[in-house]
């Protein structure tokens, strides 16, 4: 299956991009995607990203499905 993940400020900023296509096994969950995008984008994993599938947010043991989108927001800091 295949999701499209968006990026997000300094997570955009690392990546080089601010979109992609990942493709998953069938199953996969949020916390799978997480894996990928660390093992692709070291720099990623000390982010604590949030993420949220379709525009709501969602813990690692979400279940993907096929033409998701999985938002990878880093923590917003400011006063």
């Amino acid at each position: 299956m295949k999701v499209q993940v968006r990026l997000f400020a300094a997570a955009r900023e690392r990546v080089g991009q601010g979109q992609l296509v990942h493709e998953l096994p069938g199953g996969a969950t949020v916390g799978d995607l997480a894996e990928d995008l660390f093992r692709l984008y070291p720099g990623l994993e000390k982010m604590r990203l949030q993420f949220a599938v379709n525009a709501s947010y969602a813990k690692e043991d979400t279940v993907l499905r096929d033409s998701d989108e999985v938002a990878c927001i880093p923590p917003v800091g400011g006063g």
